[in-house]
């Protein structure tokens, strides 16, 4: 059992980028099942409502469909540090991009084209950024 335990961490270790992208996908994906059309609240989005453009252009980032990719894509993520799967972590990647991506247009589109005071697309940028690096640096010990 702690032969198990260490490999794990070491595969946690060597994995790093890929286990942080699942690990806090996952929990974005779980906070947005929690807190469903967050966006529609008149504390978070203050009247009047935005117009349906930019409605169309960000309301689909709090809804459950979405928070189930993130869910999906943080598992899969995930599986392939515990398991040591190159596969997963690779399809984890590609999964999780396009969805860091919408996020980031959402929140530029609602943060800065709207002027509503949200940092959200600077840390969506980030995670793009980060998780190109990722992408094009690969594991450590990846082939």
């Amino acid at each position: 059992m702690v032969n198990k335990l260490k490999r794990l961490g070491q595969r946690i270790l060597a994995y790093w980028s890929y286990f942080s992208y699942g690990l806090f996908t996952l929990i974005g994906g779980l906070y947005i099942f929690t807190h469903l059309n967050y966006l529609d609240d008149p504390r978070v989005t203050v009247p009047p409502p935005p117009a349906i453009w930019e409605k169309t252009s960000f309301g689909f980032s709090d809804d459950w469909w979405f928070a189930s990719l993130f869910v999906l894509a943080g598992l899969v993520l995930l599986i392939g540090v515990f398991l040591d799967k190159r596969l997963f972590r690779n399809v984890g990647l590609i999964m999780v991009a396009p969805l860091y991506g919408s996020l980031a247009y959402a929140f530029i589109v609602r943060g800065l084209f709207d002027f509503r005071f949200n940092l959200t697309w600077v840390f969506a940028g980030l995670a793009i950024a980060l998780l190109f690096g990722t992408a094009m640096k690969g594991g450590w010990h990846d082939d």
